[in-house]
């Protein structure tokens, strides 16, 4: 009996726990009133540019323009420097007063304006988000009340999607209702075409204004009335990203302002804003019928991105770093085999093929090919160049052997319109042996076990951590005397947990299978020792499905289908690797040049929350299509063992502005023929600096290893003790 009642008790407490957690309300939070009398008289819009360091107003009663003043702390509207005013003057010859709704282009070199009759204008500004300079657009032949929908009976607000082949308005009174145009060209109004429409129920006033949140799943629809009464924000969610045939109602809040007018009373609400990140929610009052005390600007704090209504965890962002942690697995596995290739085919004279060893990598997770300049190994006193191939294996180089690799990598994906930036650690150990075959074929198998950390940036402090095994078959058939072709089929078992404030809300499992191929030729060209090479790389993941749970304060379940999608890399380019021979000492010039196509097609993956069940589909595209890498490096060498060196390395994005560089200094004292000892430091990399101790003990090896990041207020420090075998 007492266990019954304990199992009730429970039974209730949870039930109790999922009803509040359901029935949660999310609402903006009033932070702060500003007061606009006589300075922007009757404002109807308002917008800030994406670092929040510029204000926008649009003036519908007493004057035809458009407002721009600086702020001088971001996002923040009681820093609002209103005698740094810059007017854009909207052209009334035609017709156009008052002017209403406004939106700028996807990087603020145009901005569109729109008024209740109609009429449509658009500025060209010579520098993004700057009034200084307009330039007038042609008129593009509508009047968007009459053609290319005659039903239109007033216009207010105009929104694009994030590629600008969408344009929507709102038509506030007797149809009430979000219309949507389709643009063959995008942003060019003048190639309108008349799309679908959706309704908005349940108001018994005028529609203002209306907007979407980042990725278009999120809309928000605005009541107002010169009248006093209550009004509303509208919140409704789309299964598919802009299209409104997919919205679906989600609830509604109530509109709060501060009384601060001398009459006490609020005023009329007008248009509505995001900040960039969605966390505040901006929104204008005007004074009905004349300028006056209730002009006004407030700004609310959410709870969470666009949190009005519901909160929902950064999902396409989520996602998308899911994606990036399958890529970046198939990525480390072919990246260290084909440096396996590398250093067998340098060392192919060399009796002993086992290799143990230790690396620091620093990397871009989209990249399929990394290079990497940190070496904690140095040459014995017989110096060659790596590319040039030397005589033919002895017999007993036939044998099987045995090696190691364990690295440490860190990189970063950067902001897109739709997913949060990322940044992404790494590590993990690879297990391999090899075997050198007739005419120089290799064969090998290696297995590698990695985990790594996911830090979404966004307020939802949302991350991933993961864990991987992979097994690795790998081959090599030499083509003709200066040329081979590398191989490698690899099958991955991935297990990702996802966190918000450190605590795991879903899990979630996956199996990959990927290849890669190189073709590289040993063929030096011109003085500069220039080697040619290509690779390609494909593969296939498929992950569970799985549940988002959330947290209370997220006020967030999510369920996520099986996701199963492609993807692939082509790059080329050029290694040089020049040695300058000198009495006891030589100086390696090396580097490499590479361009690399991302061929992974869009990802679509489908959700749904619990609040209104419906399954929305967002897709994830690759962050670039075309990109380059760049490496130019020094390295001095005596035959005592002491060395230094340094490398600069770029990757750059030649679709986006996106790119990531490191700066790579090296010290080493190889003490005699059993011992490496090696210091790297990294300016860049937050002046990470990382000491190696390296001791072989017959069969053994010893390794000691510290980091220390300097300049940081609370230092990030470890130390490392390793042993491994030689067999």
């Amino acid at each position: 009996m007492r266990y019954i009642k304990l199992i009730n008790v429970l039974i209730l407490f949870l039930l109790v726990f999922q009803f509040t957690h359901l029935k949660a309300e999310v609402k903006p939070t009033l932070l702060r009133t500003v007061s606009l009398t006589d300075i922007v008289k009757s404002p109807s819009d308002v917008r800030f540019n994406p670092d929040g360091t510029r204000i926008f107003f649009s003036d519908h009663r007493s004057e035809n323009h458009l407002l721009q003043f600086d702020v001088d702390t971001p996002f923040n509207i009681s820093s609002i420097d209103f005698n740094s005013k810059v007017e854009l003057f909207i052209n009334g010859t035609d017709g156009f007063l008052k002017p209403q709704g406004f939106e700028f282009n996807n990087d603020g070199t145009k901005v569109f304006v729109i008024n209740n009759a109609g009429n449509f204008q658009a500025n060209l500004l010579s520098a993004p988000y700057d009034f200084s300079n307009p330039t007038r657009v042609a008129d593009d032949g509508f009047n968007f009340k009459t053609d290319p929908d005659p039903n239109i009976s007033n216009n207010r607000a105009v929104k694009f999607n994030l590629d600008g082949t969408k344009m929507f308005l709102i038509d506030v009174s007797s149809n009430k209702r979000v219309v949507e145009f389709n643009l063959s060209t995008p942003f060019d109004t003048s190639t309108v075409s008349e799309g679908n429409s959706f309704a908005i129920s349940g108001t018994t006033t005028v529609l203002q204004d209306f907007s979407f949140d980042d990725d278009g799943t999120r809309m928000y629809v605005i009541e107002s009335a010169e009248t006093p009464g209550t009004r509303f924000i509208y919140v409704y969610k789309l299964s598919s990203g802009f299209d409104i045939t997919t919205a679906t109602f989600a609830g509604k809040v109530q509109q709060v302002f501060e009384a601060v007018g001398s009459d006490g009373t609020n005023g009329t609400p007008l248009g509505m804003g995001f900040s960039e990140d969605g966390m505040k929610l901006y929104q204008v009052t005007y004074h009905t019928d004349t300028e006056g005390n209730r002009d006004r600007i407030h700004e609310y704090d959410l709870s969470c991105p666009y949190g009005i209504v519901i909160c929902e965890n950064e999902t396409a962002s989520v996602i998308g770093a899911q994606v990036e942690i399958a890529k970046n697995v198939i990525h480390q596995n072919t990246s260290i085999i084909f440096k396996r290739f590398d250093w067998l085919r340098r060392n192919e004279n060399s009796l002993d093929l086992n290799s143990q060893n230790i690396k620091i990598n620093i990397n871009n997770p989209i990249l399929a090919s990394l290079k990497n300049k940190l070496q904690t190994s140095f040459k014995d006193d017989e110096y060659f160049q790596a590319s040039i191939k030397k005589s033919k294996l002895p017999g007993n180089k036939k044998n099987w052997s045995y090696w190691s690799h364990g690295n440490i990598s860190f990189g970063r994906v950067g902001e897109t319109p739709s997913l949060k930036a990322k940044d992404i650690k790494t590590k993990g150990i690879m297990l391999g042996t090899d075997k050198k075959m007739t005419n120089n074929k290799i064969f090998g198998l290696a297995l590698r076990y990695d985990n790594g950390d996911v830090d979404i940036n966004s307020h939802g402090n949302e991350e991933l951590g993961s864990q991987s095994l992979t097994l690795n078959i790998y081959g090599s058939l030499p083509v003709n005397d200066k040329s081979n072709l590398n191989a490698l089929l690899g099958a991955s078992f991935l297990s990702i947990d996802q966190l918000i404030s450190g605590t795991i809300t879903g899990e979630r499992n996956g199996r990959q299978v990927f290849t890669s191929f190189s073709y590289e030729t040993e063929q030096n060209f011109t003085k500069y020792d220039l080697v040619p090479y290509g690779k390609v790389e494909m593969g296939v993941t498929q992950f569970s499905d799985y549940t988002d749970y959330g947290t209370a304060s997220t006020n967030s379940v999510e369920s996520h289908e099986r996701l199963t999608f492609r993807t692939g890399n082509a790059s080329a380019g050029f290694k040089f690797d020049s040695i300058l021979y000198m009495e006891d000492s030589q100086i390696s010039r090396n580097g490499f040049l590479e361009y690399i196509a991302d061929l992974t097609p869009d990802i679509d993956h489908h959700y749904r929350n619990h609040i209104d069940n419906v399954t929305i589909k967002n897709s994830i595209k690759r962050y670039s299509t075309n990109n380059i890498k760049g490496n130019i490096g020094l390295e001095f060498l005596k035959k005592n063992g002491h060395t230094i060196g340094i490398n600069y390395e770029r990757f750059q994005s030649l679709s986006n502005s996106g790119h990531t560089e490191s700066l790579l200094f090296k010290f080493g004292k190889k003490q005699n023929e059993t011992t490496n000892f090696n210091a790297v430091y990294d300016p860049i990399q937050n002046n990470r600096a990382e000491i190696n101790y390296l001791k072989e003990l017959e069969k053994f090896n010893l390794k000691l290893n510290s980091n220390y990041s300097l300049f940081t207020k609370i230092p990030d420090y470890g130390v490392n003790l390793e042993i491994s075998g030689t067999f």
